[in-house]
């Protein structure tokens, strides 16, 4: 199985990617806990500190790697926090206290309006390559926040999205998978993982016992490695003559399994 480690501790994010990826065929490992590292995120833009993070943790643990970056940009305030969403006021301020300045700061402001961005960097160590996404969300500023326990996180208390009429907190995890900015870059990665390393949507044929399943590439190459390892029991029971399967991979190609 495809395997993708997360480098984030933050669990809000964490439940979102676990949510949005439920569906495909990969494991999903969290950071260890006695993992107290820090990367220095000074890049440039979201991007630079999405690969900066990816590529630390894929080279550290020998393990493709999904990092993020995010921010929240608005207008009133020249695009702040933007790429410091998470470092406004200190890492160490909690996003109750940021919300307040951010409202502090916009007390007069008419026009509010704001957006979500998020870059997704998934970095592979052993080839040295890497994919990026990018999602963005528009929106606005609310005059306070509005939150739902155990439903958001960061600036979600206080950002309305276009088209809808409560905050990201208040619209809870379905809704919010469906439109955020960090929906919209993942969905883009799931494409990639799935065409890259899970087969895509390519169909091909596997039949038993005369019955089509429907497979893609990935399903055809585990559904082999099956077969290929009972081959490999059976011809050690004496009882047993012959074994004989036949898989269509291809409609021109067909390839036989026998004993």
């Amino acid at each position: 199985m495809f395997k993708i480690l997360l480098a984030t501790k933050n669990k809000g994010k964490v439940k979102e990617i676990r949510s949005i990826f439920s569906d495909l065929p990969v494991k999903l490992i969290e950071l260890p806990r006695e993992d107290i590292g820090e990367v220095n995120e000074n890049g440039k833009n979201y991007f630079e500190n999405a690969l900066k993070k990816a590529k630390h943790y894929a080279e550290k643990y020998n393990l493709p790697t999904l990092a993020d970056d995010s921010g929240l940009e608005i207008d009133a305030l020249d695009g702040a926090p933007g790429i410091n969403s998470a470092r406004f006021l200190g890492k160490e301020v909690g996003f109750d206290a940021k919300i307040e300045k951010i409202l502090q700061l916009m007390t007069d402001v008419k026009i509010r309006t704001a957006r979500f961005r998020a870059t997704f960097v998934l970095y592979l160590p052993k080839e040295r390559k890497y994919f990026s996404t990018e999602g963005v969300v528009e929106g606005e500023i609310l005059s306070e926040p509005h939150k739902k326990e155990g439903s958001g996180f960061g600036y979600d208390p206080i950002f309305k999205p276009e088209s809808f009429d409560e905050s990201f907190s208040m619209l809870g995890t379905d809704i919010k998978n469906r439109i955020s900015h960090r929906s919209k870059a993942l969905k883009e990665m799931k494409k990639i993982i799935a065409k890259q390393f899970l087969g895509g949507s390519e169909m091909v044929e596997i039949k038993v016992n005369g019955k089509r399943l429907p497979a893609n590439k990935y399903v055809y190459k585990v559904f082999e490695s099956v077969i290929l390892a009972l081959l490999d029991t059976l011809k050690d029971v004496p009882e047993i003559k012959k074994v004989e399967i036949t898989i269509d991979k291809e409609k021109e190609d067909k390839s036989t399994l026998s004993l």
